[in-house]
């Protein structure tokens, strides 16, 4: 099964944002932010909750060009419907191109980009700094039910078969915070947990973990 309320991005320019408070100076449930279009403010809830774990939360940041986007920086500011599949402008963590290692280490200069780890408060530096640069803002994910809204902005495939979330794994529905920069580049925060597998088959669900080194 796939997210309930579908999947797109919203298109936009940064009103304001803030954090809800969490379990210490440290933690935060969600960051808010809200998103200016031409059919009123929208509320993007962006979970950093790391559980209180030193690994809970997952990110990285990476730098991309206006042509990654798939053209998504030209449509009209509000919510945009996108199909799960490849070429649509729907982002897949795993399958993304320009998301994969090989991309990555490219356009990192010959360094690939890890998952960092850490505490909520770690992870929104990085976020501000893709929100503060913007000139227009892509969140990707699913739509509030009611009213005007996206939550589930992280990788939304590979919850374990017990997990709560598990019926919702899907591929090429994964959320994300993008900001388009005024030299035409965009930089993206992608996120997700440490219980969410890093390999999904083609319904979004878990696979075994396979060492680099082993023979399957």
């Amino acid at each position: 099964m796939s997210l309930i309320d579908g999947y797109g991005v919203l298109i936009g320019k940064l009103h304001r944002y803030e954090c809800d408070d969490g379990r210490s100076k440290n933690e935060y449930y969600h960051c808010n932010i809200r998103v200016k279009t031409r059919k009123g403010l929208y509320r993007c809830a962006v979970d950093l909750d790391s559980k209180n774990q030193h690994d809970g939360l997952h990110w990285k940041m990476i730098e991309l060009g206006k042509s990654d986007m798939r053209g998504l920086v030209s449509l009209e500011s509000g919510w945009h419907y996108l199909r799960s599949e490849p070429g649509s402008g729907a982002l897949d963590y795993l399958r993304s191109p320009e998301l994969q290692p090989v991309a990555l280490c490219q356009n990192a200069g010959g360094e690939c980009l890890p998952w960092k780890h850490g505490a909520s408060h770690d992870a929104f530096d990085d976020l501000m700094l893709v929100l503060e640069g913007s000139v227009k803002l892509l969140v990707f994910g699913e739509p509030f039910r009611r009213g005007k809204g996206v939550h589930n902005v992280h990788q939304n495939q590979g919850d374990p078969p017990q997990s709560r979330w598990s019926r919702e794994n899907g591929i090429w529905q994964d959320g994300a915070v993008a900001g388009l920069r005024g030299d035409g580049s965009v930089r993206i925060f992608l996120s997700k947990f440490k219980t969410q597998a890093i390999r999904t088959d083609d319904r979004g669900k878990p696979l075994p973990f396979v060492s680099p080194n082993s023979d399957d």
